[in-house]
């Protein structure tokens, strides 16, 4: 059982992106920045392009901008294009019905987690990238492309 980082990375990627704003970077650049494979980057790119949240250009020139303004990317947007499941997923195995804690610990959760997964939707949907860069001029102590 392990946690998907793949919402995290995405939202380094896009931020990112946004410090770099007036250039097209390429796979192998964020990838530096994230400190992973260039293939993971690739693959989570697929997915940010599909939810229309970057733009890609092949060729010498190419590299990948953001497809919106920063301010217009919600931590939400990033979320949904990027897990494919809930923040709180059952195990795929049914639990025994023959226990009474088996039988009914799905639909009892299931309503429980419903309240804190939607207060967590809303909250990144509060968020932009935009406020995101801004943290991180505030916590670097000035503009990261002066670093």
């Amino acid at each position: 059982m392990s946690n998907s980082s793949r919402f995290v990375v995405a939202t380094h990627v896009l931020t990112h992106l946004a410090v770099r704003s007036d250039e097209r970077l390429s796979s192998d650049r964020l990838a530096w920045s994230v400190n992973t494979n260039p293939v993971v980057i690739r693959q989570l790119l697929c997915s940010l392009r599909e939810a229309d949240l970057v733009d890609s250009k092949r060729g010498p020139t190419g590299g990948f901008t953001l497809s919106r303004e920063p301010d217009a990317i919600t931590l939400r947007d990033i979320y949904e294009a990027v897990e494919d499941a809930e923040p709180f997923c059952f195990h795929t195995n049914e639990p025994n019905d023959e226990c009474t804690v088996g039988e009914h610990i799905q639909p009892v959760l299931g309503e429980l987690l419903e309240p804190a997964i939607q207060a967590m939707l809303d909250e990144l949907d509060s968020v932009t990238v935009a406020d995101v860069h801004a943290e991180i001029v505030e916590t670097a102590g000035g503009d990261p492309l002066e670093a």
